[in-house]
């Protein structure tokens, strides 16, 4: 689950973690903006219920991004930086998936260096890589409503970003908006993901959760990997950005069998881009 919380001192805020976290029971959140560093940050951890955390700290009264998760499930932290915590989560010491937890500046001065090493990160990802949360941005000028019509919000760097990896928009159940103030509402939070976490972990939807003791709504991200699934038939999946590459018509025609199922040629492609 990941939540900007816009501070996590207060009454209200940690009523409606523990809130939150009993009806979902998330096994790994991610928060971010908590407005609170050392002994606060280190009392509210201890009580919050999980048995890990790892956090870059806040800078006064800005920035800041925690993790939490339970003992269940192993977490590596490979990068720590102001507006990002690139990670990798194991089970049992099989190796699950790439996560990278954003909290994109609001500057966009500050926000034009994410890019630069969210570029690095997607060049050097091998496997399932999973991408949330807060980029203080949007991708599409339909994810936002009111505020000044000469400015749509989108974002040309994490437009560049998305569409040059091959990413993926996790689709989401809930309200439209993840973020609004008077009459302004924007979509800044979103799950991301690239061909490979998609095909391990097909079974996934992404939540919009109400909006409670902040002006961002917490998404939560639901997933099982094939080991968790019913046993059966796997059913054919078939992404259309496959059509796109050069080299998938000449590659199906290469291995195809009249006697195989559809699935094994699309999946040979896969492992092959």
């Amino acid at each position: 689950m990941y939540w900007n919380v816009q501070g996590a001192a207060s009454v209200d805020f940690r009523r409606s973690f523990r809130t939150i976290v009993k009806n979902y029971n998330p096994s790994l959140v991610v928060l971010m903006e908590p407005r609170i560093s050392g002994v606060k940050a280190d009392d509210f951890i201890k009580k919050s219920g999980f048995d890990q955390s790892h956090r870059v700290e806040a800078v006064g009264f800005a920035g800041g991004i925690w993790i939490l998760w339970q003992s269940y499930i192993e977490v590596k932290v490979m990068l720590n930086h102001r507006q990002f915590i690139h990670f990798k989560i194991c089970r049992n010491n099989t190796f699950m998936s790439w996560v990278t937890a954003v909290y994109a500046s609001p500057n966009p001065m500050l926000r034009r260096q994410l890019w630069k090493h969210m570029d690095s990160i997607a060049m050097s990802i091998q496997g399932p890589w999973l991408i949330g949360e807060d980029f203080n941005s949007i991708l599409y000028a339909s994810e936002k409503q009111g505020g000044a019509t000469r400015n749509s919000g989108v974002c040309g760097n994490f437009r560049q970003w998305f569409d040059g990896h091959r990413i993926f928009d996790l689709k989401f159940k809930g309200p439209r908006f993840t973020w609004s103030r008077g009459l302004l509402f924007k979509r800044l939070h979103r799950a991301l993901c690239n061909s490979d976490w998609l095909i391990k972990f097909a079974d996934n939807y992404v939540l919009h959760l109400p909006k409670v003791a902040s002006d961002h709504r917490p998404v939560l991200v639901r997933f099982a990997g094939a080991e968790y699934r019913h046993q059966g038939i796997r059913p054919f999946r078939f992404l259309a950005p496959w059509l796109t590459h050069e080299h998938f018509n000449s590659f199906v025609k290469k291995v195809w069998d009249p006697q195989a199922h559809y699935r094994d040629a699309a999946s040979h492609f896969v492992q092959a881009v």
